[in-house]
């Protein structure tokens, strides 16, 4: 067959240098779901019903999957840890101690805290985290009472009777800054559809007054256009349902092999022999045909017949290659929960320490971005709800906070920081760079979660604190012992620099005492 020559205009066509990635070809699929001249994010998941069982799919694999509930409880660990603690700074060191006290007795009540009474702040630290990452977002609301009213995703819908701009149940205005939320009243059938606007009820996102946030709303968006969260799993939805085929194939794999499988090699010599019976005989009919079906024991012995040889079969289950591809499937997983898959397995045995302390950092480069947005978009919110709220109870509290120089909402969340992985050696190095002036020790602290001036001064204040209680203990002691002449030093023990040691000597008066003549020949 004669080709057709290509016309001089394609073929200049075909010489400029444009994206590949812009056009579809036999290695790049074409795209659906998506407008040829751009969409906004919001227009990706644009199908309630895709967008909640996507939602419902999520939840299926961390209640289901033995791998991603237990990798999604691993991340929430490492995050969350002992929880996030509370550092007032509002200018007033008697404010500061009033407003932390009344923090820690609010946020260790679940009956305080919680609208239902059922979950501490704690607790509820590591459930909204955890929401966040399986379904995408979850809702918090400020009641009045002084509780948190926890919504899970699902319930924030759109009606399909409204003609306003709500994206899944997000009211915003013109220039898409959130008015309301719409919340079901009750947990509705995720097969029946929402019809009614008077089936929700609308939830301000702000404060009219205040302009605080009323609704808090944790989602971790991927594009500016995002109004709603999208679960994490969402790119290993595949991925997770080729895990368990594998697992599936391989275990039917292995029941098959265990069953009794026998190679019969006959030479030319070869004659059958009379009936052997291996174990008790049981007849069944089907279709007409009767069948005799031979049980087995343990112990069982086969004899062949004469010029024949027996040989049993076991084949290779699992294949050579399923660990590798099992492991690249399970790296998937643990790389979308932004884990190393060492940690998703508990298992760093098919690594060494320098490759499981790399992908520690490389991890905790990701933990400590979270740490930030998490505190950012739930606790401080609350912290600030909670200070108003106080203070509009109590005209004492309110007045204090309306002084000068106080700052109404001074603080600071000291996320979870993390362990030394080489404590000797990771300490030592931060000492080394200290001494040696090639590091701050601000930027060192800060590298490690901490912040430098918060670190001085409680280390002066912890010091100080030890020595006077020191002075006042060997005070007492020496007044009620004279002769036990006890140094403060005695009763505390301080911790000094490396290299650094400190003599402790008897009062001037005795040393004198002890001092020999000066024409005493004796050796001291």
């Amino acid at each position: 067959m004669r080709r057709q020559p290509l016309s001089l205009a394609k073929i200049w066509g075909e010489l400029r240098n444009d994206f590949r990635a812009g056009k579809d070809t036999r290695f790049t699929s074409r795209l659906t779901g998506t407008s040829s001249i751009g969409s906004g994010a919001d227009y990706h998941y644009r199908s309630e019903s895709q967008f909640l069982h996507m939602m419902e799919r999520a939840r299926g694999y961390q209640r289901n999957d033995p791998i991603v509930g237990q990798g999604v409880r691993r991340l929430v660990a490492n995050i969350v840890q002992d929880g996030f603690t509370l550092d007032v700074n509002t200018g007033d060191e008697d404010l500061d101690n009033d407003l932390k006290a009344r923090w820690d007795e609010w946020s260790g009540s679940a009956d305080a805290c919680h609208s239902e009474g059922e979950f501490t702040f704690s607790q509820m630290e590591q459930l909204a985290l955890s929401a966040t990452v399986v379904d995408g977002d979850m809702f918090a609301l400020p009641l009045a009472n002084g509780t948190l009213q926890t919504v899970e995703a699902h319930r924030c819908r759109t009606p399909r009777s409204t003609t306003k701009n709500v994206v899944h149940g997000v009211l915003m205005d013109d220039s898409a800054r959130r008015l309301e939320y719409w919340l079901t009243k009750e947990d509705l059938n995720p097969n029946q559809p929402l019809i009614k606007v008077s089936d929700i009820l609308p939830y301000k996102a702000r404060d009219p007054k205040t302009g605080e946030r009323q609704v808090l709303h944790l989602y971790q968006p991927y594009r500016f256009s995002q109004r709603r969260g999208v679960t994490a799993l969402a790119p290993v939805s595949d991925t997770v349902g080729m895990h368990d085929d594998i697992q599936f194939a391989t275990l039917v794999k292995a029941q098959m092999a265990a069953l009794i499988a026998i190679l019969h090699e006959r030479g030319p010599d070869w004659r059958p022999t009379g009936d052997q019976q291996k174990g008790d005989r049981e007849q069944d009919t089907v279709g007409g045909y009767t069948k005799t079906i031979e049980g087995v024991s343990a112990g069982l012995e086969i004899f062949g017949d004469p010029d024949e040889k027996l040989s049993a079969f076991s084949a290779n289950i699992p294949s050579p290659e399923f660990f590798p591809h099992a492991m690249m499937v399970l790296t998937f997983i643990a790389i979308n929960l932004d884990l190393p898959v060492h940690v998703l397995l508990l298992d760093p045995s098919n690594t060494n320490f320098s490759g499981w302390r790399g992908a520690i950092d490389q991890a905790r480069l990701r933990f400590k971005q979270i740490q930030k947005w998490f505190a950012e978009c739930f606790h401080t919110p609350i912290y600030r709800w909670k200070v108003r709220q106080w203070a509009a109870r109590d005209p004492s509290l309110s007045s204090r906070l309306e002084a000068e120089n106080v700052r109404l909402f001074g603080h600071r969340w000291n996320p979870p920081a993390f362990a030394y992985l080489e404590p000797l050696t990771d300490a030592s190095a931060d000492l080394l760079q200290q001494r040696n002036a090639l590091n701050s020790a601000r930027r060192i602290h800060a590298a490690r979660g901490r912040e430098w001036k918060v670190v001085a001064e409680e280390i002066v204040a912890d010091n100080g604190m030890a020595i006077l209680l020191a002075l006042a203990k060997a005070e007492t002691i020496n007044k009620l012992y004279p002769e036990a002449a006890v140094h403060w030093r005695e009763l505390i023990s301080l911790p000094t620099p490396d290299g650094v040691q400190i003599a402790l000597g008897q009062p001037q008066q005795q040393q004198q005492q002890d001092q020999p003549p000066a024409n005493d020949k004796t050796k001291k």
